[in-house]
């Protein structure tokens, strides 16, 4: 059925249609309200984060001018360069810069540490608040860096980014005279201020980058997180961005992400705020707004219930009625819906069916009645060919003069006869099947003593279940025809019979597996493609004819339910496999009674 013809694609179609400027409305509503948030909440953040910033640039800027008035202003640093180095007087002129420096770092509060640098002598002095070795590591560290920089240079204001490992810090080198160097430390985390900043919530913080996208200071921020706000540092001239993380479950959080670089050094400030949480300021009905559209869904999935009870069931079980008619199902009767219309309809369907159901009884009794006679001829068709099989062993016991065999062999042969009598039947149970197979084998002993031998290997209490007669008898007589050839050692066929459950069907049925092997020669390799192909079935009158009887006879009755298949042994030999449906006289019956469908 075309469902975009169907009454259920043209309802939703009209029923969206009606829904769709509501939804459009709301959803922009929606947006523009979020939009307000995002302004509001990035202009009050980016004041704070300007006012922070312009605090640290100023105080950036005081201390360039401190240090650069070091040498014209302060008469110890002056003296130091011509007193001898070492002497009392340089040591007391040293001290005294000293306590100038500590006192000086109460007044600038952001400065971590001042330092006076003697290049000639290799000797530095450093005032600092805390952590005095990792400080003058990294200040000897960075010197030679700082005095390259400052050689032949106009001495510019901007600070150097130095890393100490765990600690990072903005350093400021000025030179005073051929043999000073003054400076000063400012430490990274004291620049950051993520308490000034509003909705930044718990996974919401700021951090200061550099140029290469790294973390210079202390922050709440995740290592990922930062990852992330460094990929966007191109876009700071924005009032703001709206960027997106990917969590490990697979859904993504979206960030405000704010930023201001820095006038004085190559860093950036960032501030990232979650969304999720800036979101929690909005009135209470922008909330209801988001759960319009499932209200919406739920309201035409309502109505599709409604319909679907009222129109579309009725409607459906009748097309699945005609489906089922049109498969040949002729017993189908629907029950009456409530509706007037579709009663009236249903009781017509019914009617009909029921007149066609009356009028093919007979084609159908007819069929069985073709069936019946057609698996008779088959079964007796094959009765010949073991005759004529039988009376050649007789004729060369006889032209042997070996009349004790010929004795035994007219007493298996008459029992044979006896066995034949009841094999007009449609089925035989398997262990009347297998004596007559065990009947013939004898015979076959008799005329090769001590060269031939069978094994019957049968699974418990499967003697009960039925198969049609002489279906194993011309496979063991194709084994000792053409695999009997040439051979020195004894000759055994092997007869096995299990039982196994297949789960194909839409219920789970029992498989009778009747399997007969031999140590002979095997099958020739072109003759086992075309069996395997299913070449004997091309023509039943040819030196195939028991296999394309046993085949047809098992496609008569069983459909595509049974099978046959061919292989050779790795050990030597050859197999043929055949499988049935595993049943007892009462189950076959009440299966007979059913047409068996031949494609």
């Amino acid at each position: 059925m075309n469902f975009i013809r169907s009454l259920r694609f043209k309802f939703i179609v009209g029923l969206t249609l009606i829904m769709l400027p509501l939804f459009m409305l709301l959803y922009y509503n929606n947006v523009y309200a979020m939009k307000v948030v995002r302004d509001q909440v990035s202009l009050t953040n980016m004041n704070h984060l300007a006012k922070s910033v312009e605090q640290n640039e100023r105080v950036l800027q005081e201390t360039n001018r401190y240090l650069y008035s070091l040498g014209e202003r302060d008469p110890d640093i002056i003296s130091l360069f011509f007193l001898k180095y070492g002497s009392g007087d340089y040591i007391i002129a040293k001290q005294r810069i000293m306590n100038k420096f500590m006192t000086d770092i109460g007044f600038y509060n952001l400065i971590d540490s001042f330092f006076l640098y003697d290049a000639v002598n290799d000797d530095l002095l450093l005032a600092t608040s805390g952590n005095y070795d990792v400080k003058m590591s990294i200040v000897q560290e960075s010197m030679p860096v700082q005095m390259q920089q400052l050689e032949g240079e106009i001495q510019k204001p901007e600070w150097s980014i130095v890393r100490g490992g765990t600690w990072n810090a903005l350093v400021k080198t000025v030179r005073i005279n051929a043999q000073f160097y003054a400076g000063a430390l400012v430490d990274m985390n004291a620049l950051n201020h993520p308490e000034q900043f509003t909705e930044s919530g718990d996974r919401g913080g700021a951090v200061i980058v550099g140029a290469d996208g790294g973390a210079l200071s202390d922050s709440a921020l995740n290592s990922a997180q930062i990852k992330l706000a460094a990929a966007h540092i191109t876009g700071l001239n924005n009032p703001y961005q709206v960027i997106s993380e990917v969590t490990s479950t697979g859904s993504a959080r979206q960030y405000l992400m704010l930023g201001i670089p820095s006038a004085m050094s190559e860093m950036n400030y960032i501030v990232l705020l979650p969304e999720e949480d800036m979101m929690r300021n909005l009135p209470f009905f922008q909330r209801i707004i988001r759960l319009l559209p499932i209200g919406a869904a739920v309201i035409l999935i309502t109505a599709m219930i409604f319909l679907r009870q009222l129109l579309f069931r009725p409607m459906n079980v009748l097309i699945r009625g005609m489906r089922r008619v049109s498969r040949g199902e002729l017993d189908v009767r629907l029950e009456t819906p409530a509706s007037s219309e579709l009663e009236f309809v249903t009781h017509s369907f019914n009617q009909m069916t029921s007149e066609i159901q009356h009028l093919k009884i007979d084609v159908y009794e007819e069929q069985l009645r073709t069936r019946e006679a057609e698996f008779k001829q088959l079964q007796m068709q094959i009765n010949p060919h073991f005759y004529l099989n039988s009376l050649n062993i007789i004729h060369s016991l006889a032209s042997l003069q070996k009349h004790e065999l010929v004795q035994q062999m007219a007493g298996h042969l008459a029992d044979y006869f006896r066995f034949s009598l009841r094999a007009g039947k449609r089925v035989i149970r398997l262990d009347e099947e297998l004596e007559h197979i065990s009947h013939y084998l004898e015979i076959q002993k008799l005329r090769f003593p001590n060269k031939l031998d069978f094994v019957l290997d049968v699974g418990t209490d499967l003697g009960q279940y039925v198969l049609p007669p002489l279906t194993v008898q011309p496979f063991v007589e194709n084994a000792i025809i053409h695999g009997f050839q040439r051979r020195k050692e004894p000759f055994v066929i092997c007869i096995t019979v299990r039982k196994s459950k297949t789960l194909s069907d839409p219920e789970p049925s029992s498989v009778l597996q009747l399997t007969i092997t031999d140590n002979g020669v095997g099958f020739e390799q072109d003759i086992l493609e075309r069996l395997q192909q299913g070449q004997y079935a091309e023509d039943p009158g040819g030196q195939h004819i028991g296999i394309w009887n046993v085949i047809h006879r098992l496609l008569v009755k069983y459909g595509e339910h049974a099978g046959l298949q061919f292989s050779n042994l790795t050990e030597g030999g050859a197999a043929v496999h055949i499988h049935m449906p595993a049943q007892t006289e009462e189950e076959e019956g009440r299966a007979y009674a059913e047409p068996v469908d031949r494609g």
